[in-house]
């Protein structure tokens, strides 16, 4: 490992218009995560709406890479369904930036690790597929979280997830099941090629997958263990495995 240099952390930014300015983004939460339990330093980086950086030319300037969780949907059609509503919240400019990086950071074998939108990433980016709304299909409950209900509250345990037993999540977690909290609409649907499943939930909406044949560290979850991320035992287990697998790939 380079001496005196620290580990770095690349946070791929969301986007949003505040008229008539375009503005590049990433929760709080995310990076403090980043900084505080993984012990390293998170930059941010942009989502351009045109010209996205090549994966080429950052890939090696980073130690490690998070897609986050974010306020919009992945845009339909980049999974082969209609173009969504109006209505729907959507973030082309991070769909243009995070799933071709993604397929980058699996072939380059640098540790990777996804949340919640960045889960969904993960399987658009290896052919699969998503359920729009998943609380609209059948024998599947509502993920989403009540918005008058206080953070606290909608971060709290809301489900538990079983863990496959052959799988990373399994051997980091050491656990066969435990809670987490559910905040999103789109889940997955058809896993994309290569992709394993390391947990689901109580309905069967898959919560966890892993990328076996990756020559390295390629982890999502469907939740967020960023959310106070230094109380919750698993999700410093998490972020310690993410950190364990950048201080080895660095030496």
């Amino acid at each position: 490992m380079t001496k005196n240099k620290p580990l770095t952390v690349a946070v791929v930014c969301d986007t949003y218009q505040k008229p008539p300015h375009l503005y590049h983004s990433a929760g709080d939460k995310y990076l403090r995560a980043v900084h505080d339990i993984v012990g390293a330093l998170p930059l941010m980086v942009p989502s351009f709406v045109d010209n996205p950086l090549a994966p080429e030319d950052i890939l090696d300037f980073f130690d490690g890479f998070l897609m986050t969780g974010g306020y919009s949907n992945i845009a339909r059609e980049r999974y082969g369904l209609p173009t969504a509503p109006a209505s729907e919240n959507q973030d082309p400019a991070r769909d243009n930036n995070s799933i071709p990086l993604i397929k980058a950071i699996i072939d380059s074998g640098k540790p990777l690790l996804c949340i919640c939108r960045g889960h969904q990433e993960l399987n658009v980016a290896m052919g699969g597929t998503l359920h729009p709304r998943i609380h609209e299909v059948d024998g599947h409950f509502d993920h989403r979280a009540n918005d008058d209900d206080p953070v606290e509250t909608q971060y709290g345990p809301a489900h538990s997830v079983t863990l496959a037993s052959d799988g990373l999540l399994h051997q980091i977690m050491e656990e066969d099941e435990f809670m987490v909290n559910t905040i999103h609409e789109q889940a997955v649907n058809h896993i994309g090629e290569g992709l394993k499943v390391e947990a689901v939930a109580d309905d069967g909406t898959i919560e966890a997958l892993s990328v076996p044949k990756s020559l390295g560290f390629a982890l999502s979850v469907q939740w967020h263990p960023e959310w106070k991320a230094a109380e919750n035992p698993q999700s410093v287990k998490l972020f310690h495995a993410f950190r364990n697998a950048i201080v080895a790939d660095r030496k």
